[in-house]
């Protein structure tokens, strides 16, 4: 009898790949083939050790060719970096293995505008490979971006779409905290931003992703970033945030199209802020739908892979995808699984 799950393995064992891999055992732990990691810390120990489970007697191992299946369609769970040309070897070397690609690379979620040549490349080679490759996560990939395209439906006409996020980082990880300047002086800050070092990668994808879902040809996009400061004392971990540093970001981005049309995203990631996530959709009606307390990212974004690699694995359909073109996102209950 036919398995009736995927076949997963995880690659990359940061913060994130940790989780992913932690979800993915608690959902099934026969789902996962195989976990891969170049950290010599990692490489050898049972995966139970890393995610505070009994023994598993699967262990980490250093390269892909160490993972063997007999699945038609394996998926990686691929989560090492934000920028998508550093990836895209690691990606290819996947698919030589026989494994379609979910990726938390913020770039990759929609690659098209900033590396058409490379898009092109990617999307080749995973059709000649009968494979795909797909970019998501929690943001982008879903809030400020799916989740905009499908409110959408419910207008029969749209002129601007609003997306507000609003994040605590102090309940966050720390590499995010990091990326977001936490403890930083305003000049540091803003040296990084003008050499865009630093800041939330992803949010002109997102844009780009409800304008292509939409089909909106946009005329121009607009980028902005500055810190938020700290006013008062703010405990974080590791440190106490003072006055005047810098205690997370604000940023936006803005499409529009040359007849009127507006994508704004606007995210501000910073401690001690109360989260919230809201899209607000104008057309021949105005909607608004708010998530009290926000989407929590790090468990949200384990969530978005396994279950776009579900989907990926059910659609089969090769080449380099978007979340616009794999149908309505969704959990699929795999003990009745089949093809779509």
């Amino acid at each position: 009898m036919a398995k009736q799950y995927s076949e997963f393995t995880v690659f990359g064992l940061g913060p994130i790949g940790i989780e992913i891999l932690r979800s993915a055992y608690q959902t099934n732990p026969q789902s996962i083939v195989g976990v891969v990691d170049i950290d010599p810390d990692k490489v050898g120990k049972d995966i139970g050790s890393l995610i505070n489970e009994k023994e598993t007697n699967k262990c980490v191992v250093s390269h892909i060719k160490e993972v063997k299946t007999d699945a038609d369609h394996p998926v990686a769970l691929h989560a090492t970096g934000s920028n998508a040309q550093q990836v895209w070897p690691q990606i290819k070397e996947l698919l030589d293995h026989g494994f379609s690609v979910v990726s938390t690379c913020e770039e990759l979620s929609f690659p098209l505008h900033r590396y058409p040549e490379l898009s092109q490349e990617i999307d080749d080679y995973a059709k000649e490979k009968g494979l795909s490759v797909i970019g998501t996560g929690i943001n982008p990939g879903y809030i400020m971006d799916t989740m905009a395209i499908s409110f959408s439906t419910i207008l029969t006409t749209v002129n601007k779409i609003r997306v507000n996020r609003k994040v605590d980082v102090s309940k966050r990880r720390l590499p995010l905290q990091k990326k977001v300047g936490i403890g930083m002086t305003k000049e540091e800050f803003e040296f990084l931003a003008e050499k865009n070092k630093i800041g939330h990668v992803g949010l002109e994808e997102s844009v780009r992703l409800i304008a292509y879902g939409l089909n909106w040809k946009l005329s121009s996009v607009l980028n902005t970033i500055e810190p938020t400061i700290a006013s008062e004392n703010i405990t974080v971990p590791l440190t106490t945030l003072k006055p005047g540093d810098v205690k997370g970001l604000h940023q936006i981005s803005t499409g529009k199209t040359a007849d009127g049309k507006e994508i704004h995203l606007d995210l501000t990631m910073s401690a001690g802020i109360k989260q919230e996530d809201e899209i607000v959709i104008e057309g021949n009606e105005t909607q608004r739908l708010i998530v009290p307390n926000g989407i929590f990212g790090d468990t949200a974004t384990a969530a978005m892979i396994i279950n776009t690699a579900k989907q990926i694995d059910a659609l089969r359909k090769p080449g380099l995808l978007t979340m616009a073109d794999i149908g309505v996102p969704r959990n699929i209950n795999q003990s009745d699984f089949v093809h779509i």
